[in-house]
């Protein structure tokens, strides 16, 4: 049964901009999961405000689905590598105590827009 479905879109201009300003590891640390953040940073830097711009839509989609926004949770104890999504701390009890127990992510890029989609699922 779905619990919760979320989606958002993101300018990967708005993340140059940022990259451009504060640099890209402060970017990439403020609110990636260590492990995705260096992943990111590891790979083509000159696609970083597309994936820093899908990261971020995804966070969005994924608070739409919860209901909570970007509030009540944290941004980093959410972890997307290699299509696959990860949640650890809080947000893994968040998720258990509302009775999800499946979690579907996508996330897209195409010229000046990132998209994020997220489904949330559980038990009838």
């Amino acid at each position: 049964m779905i619990l919760g479905l979320g989606t958002d879109l993101c300018p990967p201009s708005r993340w140059r901009h940022l990259v451009e300003r504060f640099g890209a590891e402060k970017c990439a640390n403020k609110f990636l999961h260590g492990d995705e953040a260096a992943y990111l940073l590891g790979g083509n830097r000159g696609r970083l405000p597309e994936r820093l711009a899908g990261r971020w839509a995804l966070r969005e989609a994924f608070g739409k689905a919860l209901g909570l926004g970007l509030s009540g949770w944290s941004w980093k104890s959410l972890r997307y590598l290699n299509g696959k999504l990860w949640s650890e701390g809080n947000l893994s009890d968040l998720l258990t105590a509302r009775g999800i127990t499946r979690v579907h992510a996508s996330v897209s890029h195409d010229g000046d827009i990132a998209m994020a989609f997220v489904i949330l699922e559980g038990p009838e």
